[in-house]
C-alpha cells in the first residue's frame, strides 16, 4: 500500500468557496483536486493501491482530515477534471459539519471518509503499517532508497510544511527528495507512482 499525506495549511475547511474561482476562494483547494487526481489516475485505469490522506488547516474550523481509499473507491468516482474533484472535497467537508471530536469518521462515499483528526494524528495512524518518509528538496535521492511494500509519503502544500511539523517528522519519518528543486505536489505524487512502478510493475 502505497499512502500519500499532504498538508495544506490554507486549504478551506468549510464548504464556503467558490467553484469557479477554486484558486482565489478556497485557499488552494485546487492543488488538492490536482493532487489526488495525479495520486489514483491512470490513463486508462485507477490505482486500489494507494491511499491519500488530505489534511486541512485553513478557515474557519480547522482541522478536517479527508481519506481517500482506493481498495475501496469506485473508479468513475473520481474523474480527471478539477470541477468535479472539487465537489467531491465540498461533499466531505458538508459531511463533517457538527462533527465532534477528532476520533469519529463519517464515510461520505464508498472508500471517502472525512473527520477532524490533526495532521500528527494521521501521521500516527499512517506509523502502524508503513514506514514513513518526508518528501522535501534536501533530503536524500529517492534512487537511493530501498523501499519497503508498505509505504508512506508525507509532503506540503505550495506553502511546504511549517517547523513545528519538520520536528514532529524529526526521527520517525526518513527525508527524501525527487530532485533539489521545489516541484509541484501534483507532479512529485506523480513521479513517486512512476518510480515505484519501476520497481514493481502492478499487473
Amino acid at each position: 500500500m502505497r499512502t500519500f499525506i499532504v498538508k495544506a495549511n490554507k486549504a478551506h475547511t468549510a464548504p464556503d468557496f467558490k467553484l469557479k474561482d477554486l484558486p482565489g476562494t478556497s485557499g488552494r483547494i485546487d492543488l488538492l483536486c490536482r493532487f489526488l487526481n495525479s495520486a489514483f489516475l491512470l490513463s486508462h485505469g485507477f490505482r486500489k493501491n494507494v491511499r491519500v490522506w488530505l489534511s486541512l488547516y485553513g478557515p474557519p474550523n480547522p482541522p478536517k482530515a479527508i481519506r481517500f481509499e482506493g481498495q475501496e473507491m469506485k473508479p468513475k468516482t473520481l474523474n480527471p477534471d478539477e470541477l468535479s474533484t472539487a465537489k467531491l472535497i465540498i461533499r466531505a467537508l458538508k459531511a463533517a459539519e457538527g462533527l465532534k471530536g477528532p476520533s469519529k469518521e463519517v464515510e461520505v462515499l464508498p472508500g471517502i471518509y472525512v473527520s477532524n483528526m490533526t495532521f500528527e494524528d494521521i501521521v500516527r495512524r499512517a506509523l502502524r503499517g508503513s514506514t514513513l518518509y518526508y518528501l522535501h528538496e534536501e533530503g536524500r535521492p529517492i534512487t537511493d532508497v530501498s523501499f519497503p511494500q508498505n509505504v508512506a509519503f508525507v509532503l506540503g502544500d505550495h506553502e511546504g510544511l511549517r517547523k513545528e511539523d519538520e520536528a514532529f517528522l524529526a526521527g520517525i519519518a526518513q527525508k527524501i527528495s525527487v530532485g533539489r528543486k521545489s516541484y509541484l505536489a501534483s507532479h512529485v505524487v506523480a513521479y513517486v507512482n512512476i518510480f515505484l512502478d519501476s520497481l514493481t510493475p502492478p499487473p
